[in-house]
């Protein structure tokens, strides 16, 4: 690092270095601006706030003014990621539910793939009937679905944050049937298949309907954990 003159690295190699100072200490990212005229070059434009990562962002307490203004910087300039955690925030904090999916929504059509993860889900889990059954499958992969649990289940990114969800969604939660391979022909397959998630735990193979069901349930049981406090304007 003595060696690396940053001043040959191109703009875009500087905005991925000074987006992962930020997300690690909002103090190194004013240092970093201050010491090299290149980074506070890129630090000012508003492209940088439209496409900081925010989702694995620190809320340093210590640091809390320069951080709610770096959130709302991101926000204001249109950042799917600060539309999304805001949407979360509105959904589950706040228990605005149009609101907050609208958010989700609109993160999603700009590129952020949680919320485009999420909002899919939340289809899924709202197409549940009256058997307990849900409907809608999304265009995922398996393998993008063990994906995006792993991140929603990471440490980063999932804790408790003290508040409860909307009394719609446990109602929700509820209402899906989690153990639909009881009468199903999946649930008769001898011998059984069984697939390895990304975390090497070893799961029996599911049809797409029992496959679905625990899916949404497990959706319902974690994505709140990953709801954080916004600075909403005054």
């Amino acid at each position: 690092m003595e060696n690396l003159n940053f001043a040959s690295l191109p703009p875009s190699m500087l905005h991925r270095i000074l987006s992962k100072v930020a997300t690690t200490s909002i103090r190194d990212f004013g240092s970093a601006r201050i010491a090299f005229p290149g980074f506070n070059k890129v630090g000012r434009d508003d492209y940088f706030y439209r496409s900081a990562n925010l989702i694995y962002l620190n809320d340093w307490i210590d640091e809390v003014n320069a951080v709610r203004t770096f959130k709302l910087n991101c926000y204001r300039l249109g950042n799917p990621e600060a539309i999304y955690l805001r949407g979360m925030y509105e959904y589950f904090f706040l228990h605005l539910l149009d609101e907050g999916r609208e958010k989700i929504h609109r993160a999603g059509e700009r590129g952020c793939v949680l919320a485009q993860f999420v909002d899919a889900m939340l289809n899924l889990a709202f197409s549940v009937d009256g058997r307990g059954i849900v409907h809608n499958y999304p265009a995922f992969t398996r393998q993008h679905v063990d994906e995006m649990f792993q991140i929603i289940n990471s440490w980063d990114l999932s804790g408790n944050w003290n508040y409860e969800k909307p009394p719609m969604f446990l109602s929700l939660a509820e209402r899906i049937d989690p153990n639909v391979s009881h009468d199903c022909w999946c649930s008769n397959v001898d011998p059984p298949i069984f697939v390895v998630s990304l975390n090497g735990s070893r799961l029996r193979w599911k049809c797409d309907r029992c496959f679905w069901n625990c899916a949404a349930l497990d959706f319902c049981d974690d994505i709140h954990l990953t709801a954080r406090a916004w600075p909403i304007e005054d």
